[in-house]
């Protein structure tokens, strides 16, 4: 009867282990204000519109939420090219913005900008004719990659893919908190580089990168179930590619056979979660203009705005 209690016992104690290490969380952290990226040797480039990404990926949930607090003074909102993705959502958002006078513009046809209106939006493509026309930026509601990283679960490991860029938005304050999370290839001289990531987080604060490469052509890996790298056995069937703009302009994260890459100019993340053999978490951060991901809201304030506030 002693060895089946001390059999229980210690079941027990490894499951409250691992309730807590999954249950501790990482605060939210926020930056006031986003500037333009510095950089003499950045050439410009056409913007995307958007891609192909899961479904599930995407939502008007926070801009719902937004709305119905009524904590920002919106009135004009910049149109997601995505948002086109899911019509019947869009459709549901559209008559919500019309009940409450607020207009959709969107950055082709930019008569709106003449009437210097605050604006707010979610999509990234958009912060380059904002700063070019004197807007400052805001960040209203959405987390960072690295606040992604540090909330991804222990026993996980975090795939990164680059299409386009993955390097420009980053300054040195970013790189040091990157570093820290298993990202230390990464540096804006490989602009428009392909750049893969296999990182595996084995607790709260510890992520070892397996393999981290960075290159001026197109990368490729494939690992099959028990294949080990750096002493980590690989628990599943794993495929994944990037491309830079200038060598093939893709992202792939195939596990098991299944695509999961969003495959968007920027960081496509996938998080598999070890304990429950699942994906837990797909992003993407388009870090040729920000470091923040997909579904984050900002706020443009026009430069006399700004500085009369």
């Amino acid at each position: 009867m002693s060895v089946v209690w001390l059999q229980v016992s210690a079941v027990a104690l490894l499951a409250g282990w691992i309730a807590i290490l999954v249950g501790v969380g990482r605060a939210e952290s926020r930056l006031p204000l986003l500037s333009m990226p510095s950089d003499e040797a950045v050439e410009e480039v056409e913007l995307e519109k958007g891609g192909n990404v899961p479904a599930t990926t995407y939502t008007f949930a926070r801009w719902e939420e937004m709305l119905a607090g009524g904590r920002e003074a919106c009135a004009v909102i910049v149109e997601n090219g995505r948002w086109s993705s899911e019509p019947a959502a869009y459709n549901e958002f559209k008559t919500l913005c019309g009940d409450r006078n607020l207009s959709i513009v969107n950055t082709e046809e930019t008569d709106w900008i003449a009437g210097r209106p605050i604006v707010h939006f979610d999509d990234p493509a958009a912060m380059p004719l904002l700063w070019g026309e004197g807007y400052y930026i805001q960040l209203v509601h959405g987390k960072s990659l690295i606040d992604l990283l540090r909330e991804a679960p222990p026993f996980s490991i975090i795939i990164l893919s680059v299409k386009d860029d993955g390097t420009q938005a980053f300054n040195h304050k970013w790189q040091e908190q990157l570093w820290e999370c298993g990202i230390r290839a990464v540096t804006r001289e490989y602009l428009r580089q392909s750049y893969l990531n296999i990182i595996w987080k084995k607790d709260e604060h510890s992520y070892t990168s397996l393999y981290e490469e960075i290159a001026g052509v197109a990368l490729c890996a494939q690992y099959r179930v028990g294949d080990r790298v750096n002493d980590f056995k690989i628990p599943v069937h794993l495929e994944i590619s990037s491309a830079g703009l200038n060598c093939g302009n893709n992202s792939s994260i195939r596990i098991n056979g299944q695509e999961y890459s969003p495959n968007l100019r920027g960081m496509n993340i996938v998080i598999y979660d070890l304990i429950h053999s699942e994906v837990a978490a797909v992003h993407r951060v388009d870090t040729f203009v920000c470091i923040y991901e997909d579904t984050a809201i900002y706020r443009a304030l026009p430069e006399e705005e700004n500085h009369a506030s």
